[in-house]
């Protein structure tokens, strides 16, 4: 049976990742090719108590808190080697550990015989056999910080039950149980003094002004919508159609939804004379806490937004639409769960945390038709977009 990546399934067409498992984008060559090998600090050897805590802090302080809440300590294995194990995304069923010369990935998998491959900044490294739910990367530079991706290998037909997960490592420059110690208490420390992060969805028509459909519209053939005028994806622009942002509050794990839309102006083809002006309302737009732990929350947003002089085909308006829900770490990671929207117009999703922005999603427009009717706009795929800021 033909199976695909969870990538492909989701159709990412941003991502350089829609191929066949094994045809997907592999690392470049070492001295030593990279083999499977499994992971020592693994879910299975911290919830069976076979590493041993060695974090060096006492329990009952303020600094072990921190590290108890972050999700962030150092573990020693009865081999001796020592690491840096986060778990801050344990109850999303992936953990991370990472010592100056290796990088352990473990997971719970969706089945007892699935399958998985494992990508290194967008490259793949190891494809693994059925069953296995850990992975032990050795190709890695003292104080580099990597990005990975645990991707489910799926049937055709997928598989509701898989998940794909997104890590980053932070590779000590030193595996001394001091400079381990260190570190677990700085990135645990930079955790927790995140006050907020905001999620931002914005959509603009990259023209100044567009010409508007021949039917649909109360305005058609003769006369043109006005636009944003900028085509860069660019969050400090304030020329939108919409624009739909979620702060999350780290401290109360609280989001505030914040919505707004451009107005739409119509203008005379002919003379460029501006001939009306309405806003269209932001009722159907909404931003909104669906859950959290201890050092993650889960985000639904909604745009949607009618031209206010469009009143569609057989009674179905066009609109800009669009949905998703995205968890968001504390310590920095993003996994978009679900989420789709309408090809119409310039789509652009990017986090701002703390004087940061990275950006999430860039899309451009496939087809003014959308000012339509929805029938007639293609959807794009959300689904699985990871990473990290």
């Amino acid at each position: 049976m033909k199976r695909l990546s969870v990538v492909q399934a989701a159709s990412l067409a941003a991502v350089p990742l829609a191929l066949l498992a094994t045809g997907l984008p592999t690392a470049a060559a070492s001295d030593d090719d990279i083999r499977p090998e499994a992971a020592v600090f693994s879910i299975s050897a911290l919830s069976d108590g076979d590493v041993e805590d060695v974090t060096g802090v006492s329990t009952r302080s303020a600094t072990n808190q921190v590290l108890d809440t972050q999700g962030f300590a150092v573990m020693r294995a009865d081999s001796g080697e020592t690491a840096v194990v986060d778990t801050s995304m344990e109850q999303q069923g992936v953990t991370v550990a990472y010592g100056d010369s290796f990088v352990d990935l473990s997971w719970k998998a969706y089945a007892p015989d699935a399958r998985y491959v494992v990508l290194r900044d967008g490259a793949q490294v190891a494809a693994l056999d059925a069953g296995v739910e850990s992975f032990r990367d050795t190709q890695v530079e003292p104080g580099a910080e990597y990005d990975y991706q645990v991707v489910p290998v799926l049937p055709e037909e997928g598989d509701a039950r898989a998940r794909l997960w997104g890590v980053k490592a932070s590779v000590p420059e030193s595996g001394s149980l001091a400079r381990l110690q260190q570190q677990a208490v700085a990135q645990a420390s930079a955790a927790a003094a995140a006050k907020t992060t905001t999620l931002s969805w914005i959509t603009f028509i990259p023209q100044k002004k567009i010409n508007a459909p021949a039917t649909g519209c109360d305005y058609g053939s003769g006369y043109q919508f006005g636009g944003d005028g900028h085509a860069d994806f660019d969050w400090k622009s304030s020329k939108y159609r919409t624009a739909l942002h979620a702060t999350v509050t780290w401290s109360s794990k609280k989001v505030a939804g914040n919505a707004s839309i451009g107005a739409t102006t119509v203008y005379k083809k002919s003379t460029g004379k501006k001939v009306a002006t309405k806003t269209a309302s932001a009722k159907n737009m909404s931003a909104k806490k669906l859950g959290s732990g201890s050092n993650y929350v889960d985000v639904r947003m909604v745009t949607h937004a009618t031209n206010p002089f469009c009143k569609g085909l057989g009674g179905v308006k066009g609109a800009i639409d669009g949905a998703l829900t995205m968890q968001l770490t504390k310590s920095g990671n993003y996994t978009i769960r679900s989420g789709k929207h309408r090809l119409m117009p310039n789509h652009y999703i990017y986090i701002y945390d703390g004087g940061k922005v990275t950006n999430v999603y860039k899309r451009k427009y496939a087809n003014v038709t959308c000012l339509i009717g929805s029938v007639t706009c293609e959807e794009a795929d959300l689904t699985g977009r990871r990473g990290t800021f």
